[in-house]
C-alpha cells in the first residue's frame, strides 16, 4: 500500500479536475479572460500616468454660526424674528388703541396720589413722635409697618409681598 503525501493528493485532485475540463491536457490550466484584461489595463494606466503630485486641501466653512461665507440662512432667521416682533408690537398697539382713554383718569390719579401722600405723612409723623417705650403697627392692604421706640432707638420694619425693610434711627426722646 502506498502512502500519499499532501502534495500527491493535491496533484491527483488537479488531474481529476483537469481531465474533466479538457481531456488530454492534464497540466494545462485555464485562466479566465477577465483577469488578463484587467492586468493589461492596469499596466496601460501605469504607463500613461504622469508624475504624481499632492496639494494641500482647503475647506471653507459655509455655516454662519462658525464664521462662514453664506449668511443667507442667518439673515432669513433674523428677518423672520424681526417680522414677528413687529407684528406683535402692532397687535399690542392696536389692542391698546381699541380701549378709549378715560378723560377723567389724570384727575383721579392726581387725587389718589395726593391722598396717599397725606396718609403716608400722617403715619410718618405718628411714628416719629412716638414716646419712648411705645410700639405699634399700621396695616394697609398687603403692607404692614411695625415700629418700636426703645433705648433711644426707633426701629421701623416695613413688610410687603416683595420683601421686608428695617430702618433704625435715633429717637428724639
Amino acid at each position: 500500500m502506498k502512502t500519499l503525501s499532501p502534495s500527491d493528493s493535491l496533484a491527483n485532485s488537479n488531474r481529476n479536475r483537469a481531465s474533466v475540463i479538457a481531456p488530454g491536457a492534464e497540466w494545462r490550466r485555464r485562466r479566465p479572460l477577465g483577469v488578463a484584461v484587467a492586468a493589461i489595463a492596469g499596466l496601460a494606466m501605469l504607463a500613461t500616468a504622469g508624475p504624481v503630485r499632492a496639494t494641500d486641501l482647503h475647506y471653507t466653512m459655509l455655516s454662519p454660526s462658525f464664521g462662514g461665507t453664506n449668511p443667507i440662512g442667518l439673515q432669513m432667521a433674523q428677518f423672520d424674528r424681526s417680522l414677528q416682533a413687529a407684528r406683535a408690537a402692532a397687535a399690542a398697539a392696536a389692542a391698546k388703541a381699541a380701549i378709549p382713554p378715560d378723560p377723567n383718569a389724570p384727575f383721579v390719579n392726581a387725587i389718589i396720589s395726593q391722598l396717599n401722600g397725606l396718609v403716608a405723612q400722617s403715619i410718618a409723623q405718628k411714628i416719629a413722635n412716638s414716646a419712648p417705650g411705645t410700639s405699634g403697627s399700621v396695616h394697609s392692604g398687603n403692607v404692614t409697618i411695625t415700629y418700636t421706640n426703645s433705648d433711644g432707638q426707633l426701629s421701623i420694619t416695613i413688610t410687603s409681598p416683595t420683601g421686608s425693610t428695617t430702618l433704625t434711627v435715633p429717637s428724639g426722646g
